[in-house]
């Protein structure tokens, strides 16, 4: 029996959230916009028209909607590495790109509550 090519390392929640990123490309700083079809403690997925180059490091801030016990205006903030970019046939919609995170910050209005570094993705809470 053949084990799974791709196990996942955290658990996917789907979440369609607002989420902004950007990234620099040959020393031009871009920015862009979508929404999340699903996010995890090591990154996410985000569908968009406009996607970075794989490989490529980029920022980004995902807008969570009002949940029971977090504060209205609470965000993820991130840093981390495009994994892959998947392009959408004629038919299919947007486009999209997973991330890999490096640094995540989750912010209530103008506090900021560090979820975790790590270069390993090991989740750390402070």
């Amino acid at each position: 029996m053949e084990a799974p090519r791709h196990a996942r390392k955290a658990i996917r929640f789907p979440l369609e959230a607002p989420i902004v990123f950007w990234w620099t490309d040959t020393g031009i700083e871009k920015r862009s916009e979508g929404r999340t079809h699903d996010i995890s403690e090591m990154g996410a997925f985000v569908l968009t028209h406009t996607c970075p180059p794989s490989g490529i490091q980029i920022g980004f801030k995902v807008f969570l909607p009002l949940l029971d016990g977090f504060e209205p205006k609470t965000r993820v903030e991130a840093v981390g590495q495009v994994l892959r970019v998947e392009q959408a046939g004629k038919d299919e919609g947007r486009n999209g790109f997973a991330i890999s995170t490096r640094h995540t910050l989750l912010r209530f209005s103008d506090d900021t509550h560090e979820l975790k570094e790590s270069s390993e993705n090991k989740s750390q809470v402070s």
